[in-house]
């Protein structure tokens, strides 16, 4: 390693962007040998080819995060370099590598394209409306979908390049996902354009096809579009046309010749189409391909389409749409399987794991016959497969009717939740001709944690991989039955999230469409983005309250979490003024007293293990918290906007906010505690509500931790805290004086628990803490669910000991609980600053502690009674113990 180092160039928080139409910030990471190192200064220099366009020249200072451009106006469609030097504290002199900037469209008046739709009708939306039927099973999905879905459409349009291409990009969106290719070849991204608000926010994609125009001469650009998010059979209720009853496609292709001049290809009424070989493409059901109908060559110059209809021109417009602002959907693992028989002679897949993704063959065929590829989470008690997910059009199946006796497959339209995957259609299955490939939004790993007890290791990795396959376009609840993004479970997880993975970007749009989304009146929806079957989960009553404490309060959570690890208070300024809309609604509804806002309908603490397994409905856990979690997260989240609101500068805000976090404390204490400390009901979660938010008086708490340390002993040591009150639990026993009692319940084995889960096989998160019962049988709940998995941050910060002192991780706190009952642990951190690392393990007496903290960091190290402040560099002390 060199003595100082610069690594992890991004712009707009992603390593060479392509298609960006936002003024460009730069952002990267250091290294260094020697201790007490900072940046003294950096410049930054961008090249369009090879005219240098913008020098920064020598700026003094530490900063390596969210530089803004400021040189001349960029171009659209243009490919920038750029590089970065940086001088350390000691002379040192880095220089990076060069890294790119692909601009997108940034001025609406650059479109000429129409927006085009093929001329047909649909076949009627028929779903079931009546959740209460979907919810308690009495709903299937139709084994024949075909019946109520319709065809994708492949569409075409040729053009000739008649001279030689100097450079060619492609501008493409849909309402609907789409599939592109130029003269056979395939390019696009998958699943494109994604997951967004649809009314107010498409993002089109920007591809470099120049090295497909290489030939002179006749071209065609290929397109089968499918109905995706836009008019698919998506959310809980599983009803389709949710944004809009036709799918539609715009393309434009900029070609620029060697000779200077320049072209146009944009779609237009001249675009064909038909249907072909799909005989529906569903992003929940699966898809249904008949071979035999697939139009070979569609996308070459010359192909037959006298029989293809015109489409038709829309004018949909251009203001909703920008250029795509996350990294794409992509695969980022392929997983071979193992093949095995259930005790009823099916032939099922086993990924080995649970994960989001689908599953491809290449295989020998019998042409004509069928062959399906039903997916799943879990299998039966008995070991045989079992579809989990109850409800209308979750199918999870792939029907392909192969053409020929060898058959290629890969779905491109679809994905699934599942672990195991039962083959049907083939005389012999052989695992080696499948692959199953694990789908997200390509975000970089940051954070890692492992130590001496495998059970914890375990647990982790089922966190991260509960995280990587909800992180598909949006923070989803579960990849297969909802595959919504419940706010709720993103404010809960949000600090566990921006350890494990750079959530920036991913963070921001969803954000984004949260500020779309939100009412006039300031609230916010539960889902986001929002759909309008999520009326029929409640019952349609007409309900103007549409909100929930806990869930709403993800729009200050949320953009609170980000700022917290990466320390750009951007993400702060872009939504405070939703922030404050949504308070405003609380406020307004919670009245003079406070109390009128735990009067509305809230989840409260959702899923208390206690309440559910005795009255077996989940509402009882919101109808008997509601009240005091309402007040609680009130409280919780003013003090949070009281902190954003001094940070932006808004002394008026800040002190309104901590006269309303105080009221909210006294309130709670005169409405729901007794003098000694006594909730009014005796459920863990209510107590920890009330401790984490220091709403209590000395005698108050001292009475309050005592009852929660009695009804969690009285429970066999483990939790019965829910959906809101499980972030804070293992940190408040700590905090006062239950530690051991915090690591019992972590290290439970029983359930309700973390571990609990592990003795099943279970290798993500699960949404319900008894969703398989201890005599093995299998419940209908989600087996993939990264909310639970909040615990990661208890156990980064307590057990790993790395504690974030400043927001970026400037500054850090190295403070191990070394009584945790574990020899050794390490966690490491990728953070905006550079790497930071802490090891420690424990030899009899002894205990090692190794710390390794990258420029421009310092910390403050705990060793016995002492706290030693350093700076960067790597650092080792040895602690002894006293018996």
């Amino acid at each position: 390693m060199k003595e100082y180092e610069i690594y992890s160039l991004r712009c707009l928080d992603r390593m060479n962007p392509k298609g960006i139409d936002q003024t460009p910030c730069f952002s990267w990471k250091l290294k260094s040998t020697q201790k007490d190192t900072y940046q003294k200064y950096y410049s930054i220099k961008v090249w369009r080819e090879n005219e240098i366009l913008w020098d920064s020249g020598n700026v003094e200072s530490p900063c390596t995060d969210h530089i803004l451009y400021t040189g001349p106006a960029l171009q659209s469609g243009t490919t920038y370099q750029w590089q970065l030097t940086s001088v350390d504290s000691h002379g040192h002199r880095a220089v990076s590598e060069k890294a790119e900037i692909t601009t997108g469209i940034l001025e609406k008046s650059f479109w000429k394209a129409a927006w085009v739709q093929p001329v047909r009708e649909r076949k009627p939306v028929r779903d079931v409306t009546d959740s209460g039927a979907i919810l308690s099973g009495a709903v299937h999905s139709l084994e024949y979908p075909e019946a109520i879905l319709d065809a994708p459409v492949y569409m075409r349009k040729e053009f000739v390049a008649d001279k030689k291409v100097k450079k060619a990009i492609l501008y493409m969106t849909a309402l609907g996902i789409y599939v592109c290719e130029i003269d056979g070849h395939k390019f696009s991204n998958l699943l494109a354009p994604e997951y967004t608000a649809y009314a107010k926010h498409v993002e089109y994609q920007t591809y470099n096809i120049t090295k497909l125009l290489e030939k002179i001469g006749p071209h065609a650009i290929g397109i089968i579009l499918a109905d995706g998010w836009y008019t698919g059979k998506i959310g809980l209720m599983g009803i389709g046309e949710q944004y809009g009853k036709k799918n539609a496609v715009i393309f434009q292709m900029e070609i620029q010749y060697e000779d200077g001049t320049a072209e146009t290809i944009c779609s237009d009424e001249t675009v064909k189409w038909h249907t072909g070989g799909y005989v529906y493409a569903d992003l929940f059901v699966g898809e249904y391909l008949r071979e035999e109908g697939v139009p070979q060559k569609f996308s070459a110059p010359g192909f037959d389409d006298a029989g293809w209809e015109y489409v038709e021109k829309k004018e949909y417009g251009y203001e909703t749409l920008c250029a795509q602002s996350i990294d794409p959907i992509c695969c980022v693992k392929e997983i071979k399987p193992k093949l095995l028989y259930t005790p009823k002679g099916e032939a099922v897949l086993d990924a080995g794991e649970n994960i989001c993704g689908f599953t491809k063959f290449a295989t020998y065929t019998e042409p004509g016959v069928e062959i399906g590829m039903e997916h799943s989470e879990i299998l039966d008690q008995d070991g045989n497969f079992m579809q989990n997910i109850m409800g209308q059009n979750k199918n999870q199946k792939d029907r392909i009717v192969p053409a020929g006796a060898w058959t290629l497959y890969e779905p491109r339209f679809t994905f699934h939740g599942f672990r195991y995957v039962k083959i049907t259609g083939l005389k012999e299955v052989k695992a080696e001709d499948f692959t199953i490939c694990v789908l997200t939004s390509r975000q970089d790993k940051t954070g890692s944690f492992r130590c001496s007890d495998e059970r914890l290791n375990q647990l982790q990795d089922n966190i991260y991989r509960s995280q990587q396959g909800n992180m598909v376009c949006i923070p989803t609840d579960c990849p297969q039955r909802e595959r919504a993004g419940w706010t709720g479970d993103m404010g809960v997880y949000a600090p566990t999230a921006v350890f494990n993975m750079d959530m920036q970007s991913f963070l921001c749009r969803w954000l984004s469409d949260m500020r779309i989304e939100q009412h006039v009146d300031g609230q916010i929806p539960q889902v986001v983005p929002d759909i309008d079957s999520n009326k029929y989960v409640g019952g349609n009553t007409g309900d103007p309250h549409i909100s929930s404490a806990g869930w709403g309060d993800a729009c200050v959570l949320v953009p609170y979490a980000i700022y917290r690890a990466y320390g750009n208070t951007d993400i702060l300024k872009e939504n405070y003024q939703m922030m404050k809309a949504w308070m405003d609604y609380v406020e307004a509804k919670a009245g003079v007293d406070l109390l009128g806002w735990g009067k509305l309908f809230h989840f409260g603490d959702w899923l208390i293990p206690s309440i559910v397994a005795s009255t077996h409905k989940p509402i009882e856990t919101a109808l008997r918290t509601k009240e005091e979690m309402a007040l609680g997260y009130m409280v919780y989240v003013a003090d949070c906007m009281k902190k954003i609101a001094e940070l932006l500068g808004k002394t008026k805000d800040s002190l309104h906010y901590r006269m309303l976090c105080q009221r909210g404390k006294d309130v709670f204490c005169r409405e729901y505690v007794t003098e000694d400390g006594c909730m009014r009901q005796s459920l863990q979660g209510l107590y920890v509500m009330a401790l984490s938010q220091n709403m209590l008086t000395e005698k108050q708490r001292q009475g309050a931790v005592k009852r929660l340390a009695d009804l969690i002993h009285e429970n066999g040591d483990s939790l019965d805290t829910g959906f809101l009150s499980v972030p804070f639990l293992l940190d408040v026993l700590c905090e006062n004086g239950e530690a051991k009692t915090a690591y019992r319940v972590l290290f439970q084995q029983k359930r309700p628990g973390w571990f609990y889960a592990l003795q099943f096989g279970a290798t993500t998160i699960w949404e319900n803490w008894a969703a398989i019962l201890p005599e093995g049988t299998r419940t209908n709940s989600s087996y993939n669910h990264f909310a639970f998995g909040c615990v990661g941050d208890f156990i980064y910060r307590r057990i790993g000991g790395l504690q974030m002192e400043e927001a970026g991780y400037k500054k850090v706190r190295i403070n191990p609980d070394y009584s945790c009952g574990l020899k050794w642990a390490k966690t490491e951190y990728d953070s905006v600053q550079g790497r930071i690392s802490v090891h420690w393990k424990k030899e009899e007496d002894t205990i090692y502690l190794e710390v390794l903290l990258p420029p421009n960091v310092t910390g403050i190290v705990h060793v016995k009674e002492k706290q030693i402040e350093i700076g960067n560099g790597r650092y080792s002390w040895t602690i002894e113990q006293q018996i």
